[in-house]
């Protein structure tokens, strides 16, 4: 297949007739073949192996931008559940046909079954309104063993101040949580207030439903209205 080449571009850049950079065709490469022979689809690891990118983020990148451009399905619930769209399954000769969502998501199963890992998604910044993380805002994904974080839908955050070091949470530190709204009074929450996420213990008493510093010199914040709990810390990373 003929590539096109604009000047000046990098190698892993140029886009070939379909409209594919050598990245991007060697991800849907990846998974296809992944699916083909295991069942299931890979890690985002074994995606950046494959395709020569050097960090997760990347990764995330391009399954994003195959995604928009019509390469790839995915389940946004589940980071491992994608498969190649028909136009990608014709692209690469296996016209076979394209997968259910609820074939997308027993595929998932069996990954994450078999890895024993969950890949969550670190995020910098959580959209306003509903609980829904963009994309493109996710910075890494971070292999987690799941006798530690559970099953569900995952995220992680990055912790900023000394508001929750009574509890052991430190700014710095990265705490995965799982996304419910199923909380009871004195959980570990994360929250988004006036459209940014915030790591405090619930209160939850016949007037009000606060959200409680664990530190002294922080006063409570009282959930209004607006406000939404994006679900229950379930774990905290800390580099020593």
């Amino acid at each position: 297949m003929a590539t096109v080449t604009p000047p000046g571009r990098p190698q892993g850049n140029r886009v070939d007739e379909a409209g594919l950079t050598m990245r991007q065709r060697a991800v849907l490469e990846c998974i296809h073949g992944s699916v083909r022979d295991r069942g299931y689809p890979p890690s985002m690891r074994e995606i950046g192996d494959a395709a020569k990118l050097s960090s997760t983020s990347s990764v995330a990148h391009q399954l994003a931008s195959l995604e928009r451009k019509g390469w790839l399905l995915r389940d946004p619930k589940r980071p491992r559940a994608y498969a190649l769209a028909p136009k990608g399954l014709v692209e690469l000769g296996h016209p076979h046909p394209t997968p259910s969502d609820p074939q997308l998501e027993h595929r998932a199963q069996q990954a994450e079954r078999d890895a024993g890992i969950a890949e969550v998604p670190l995020v910098g910044r959580i959209a306003a309104g509903p609980p829904i993380l963009a994309t493109e805002d996710v910075q890494a994904v971070l292999p987690m063993p799941r006798q530690v974080v559970g099953h569900g839908d995952l995220f992680a955050l990055t912790v900023t101040g000394q508001s929750m070091i009574n509890a052991g949470i430190h700014n710095g530190d990265v705490v995965t949580v799982r996304k419910t709204q199923a909380v009871q009074n004195g959980d570990v929450v994360a929250a988004l207030i006036d459209g940014e996420a915030t790591i405090k213990k619930l209160q939850i008493t016949k007037n009000d439903v606060r959200l409680m510093p664990c530190n002294p010199g922080f006063a409570p914040i009282e959930l209004g209205p607006d406000d939404v709990i994006l679900g229950k810390a379930v774990a905290i990373l800390r580099s020593l």
